[in-house]
């Protein structure tokens, strides 16, 4: 089976999952780091689980804490099962599980009941703003993610979520940034610079406050599907960052050496470096994931991997472009975007990128 992503304003749904409330590497990451915690996946905003407070519950207890158990493994079905059966416990009432549900929603990718499940937990956390800016929060990623660069009436629905939240009054900046986002994609950039000001006046530290920065140089980054910032050192020692590939078109080529479709693909990208190899304008780049360093660098000097190697140690790559099959091809075009990602091992797969790299190397070749 072959997954494919062509990037354009319609349909780069990867774009939007790394853009809107996101942390340069991650993708579900990206999203969810809005938390105002910091972790990947949030607890419901209370000291201890409602339920154990309110009635000393150790069965719902158990299941709300095996639900985040299982967010932070991204067993996403496991976890929102376990969420379902303790908010059971408590009448299908329990503003924490339906934050959870979201959550789990997310993971799965399934936006519209990440949106309801949120719709419920700001219902049943009447008298807990910050709880409720944080689920419109979320409502708005979902509804951003739904939405292709042409509806602008889900991107209104985002707007209007990020707004309900910010007339909350909370302290939650991660709502100046999202908003922002969206009003830039609505092609609304001064007001969406406004909102990207406030987020770097209130939170100027850190990744976030950088990528707010780049949007107000460069509002068309929340339009089309720029890459996020990455770097490594390559196996020979060298130090490579996105910035410095910038003019190149650069395919990242992510694999194990526990994947055996990635292991049948080595011969093929070996002939794939040496068709480009006098091409100066073309880089490869395969990026090992959840390998052990040993042997990966035995087999990558046992079967001629020539081209720049990089060892994605805590994953932060791809994380960063969030590939969960493998393997996954992401070709970047000289500016920067992301223009075909193709996943899993088919006969059209190698077509289909050549001639993608064709292309861009020729855009390149063209006279201004």
């Amino acid at each position: 089976m072959i997954e494919t992503f062509k990037s354009n304003p319609d349909k780069s749904r990867l774009h939007r999952l790394r853009g809107i409330g996101v942390v340069a590497g991650l993708l579900m990451v990206l999203l969810l780091a809005a938390f105002s915690n910091g972790s990947r996946w949030a607890g419901f905003p209370v000291a201890k689980s409602q339920g154990a407070q309110e009635q000393g519950n150790d069965a719902y207890d158990s299941e709300y804490r095996q639900g985040l158990d299982m967010l932070r493994r991204h067993r996403w079905e496991d976890a929102l099962k376990a969420f379902k059966r303790a908010n059971d416990m408590r009448n299908k009432q329990s503003a924490e599980c339906f934050y959870g549900m979201a959550q789990a929603y997310q993971g799965l990718q399934a936006y519209k009941n990440v949106a309801d499940s949120c719709d419920k937990m700001i219902e049943f956390s009447a008298g807990n703003p910050k709880s409720q800016a944080q689920g419109y929060n979320l409502k708005g990623i979902a509804l951003q993610t739904l939405a292709d660069a042409k509806d602008q009436k889900r991107l209104q629905e985002a707007e209007a979520a990020f707004r309900q939240g910010l007339a909350l009054d909370t302290d939650l900046p991660i709502l100046h940034y999202n908003l922002g986002f969206t009003l830039l994609q609505e092609n609304r950039n001064p007001e969406g610079f406004v909102e990207l000001k406030k987020f770097i006046e209130l939170q100027p530290d850190g990744d976030k406050a950088q990528q707010a920065q780049k949007l107000i140089e460069n509002p068309r980054r929340a339009r089309e599907a720029y890459a996020p910032d990455f770097s490594f050192t390559t196996l020979e020692g060298e130090y490579l960052s996105l910035e410095d590939l910038h003019g190149k078109v650069v395919l990242l080529d992510f694999w194990g050496t526990w994947c055996p479709p990635c292991l049948e693909s080595v011969s093929s990208l070996r002939d794939l470096n040496k068709r480009y190899t006098k091409e100066k304008s073309f880089v490869m780049i395969s990026v090992s994931v959840h390998d052990e360093e040993g042997k990966w660098r035995a087999f990558t000097t046992a079967n001629h991997m020539v081209w720049p190697q990089s060892f994605d140690r805590e994953s932060k790559i791809a994380r960063a472009f969030d590939v969960t099959r493998f393997p996954t091809y992401i070709l970047i075009d000289p500016e920067g975007i992301v223009r075909l990602r193709v996943s899993g091992t088919s006969f059209e797969r190698e077509d289909m990128l050549n001639e993608a790299i064709h292309k861009q190397i020729r855009m390149i070749a063209k006279p201004n």
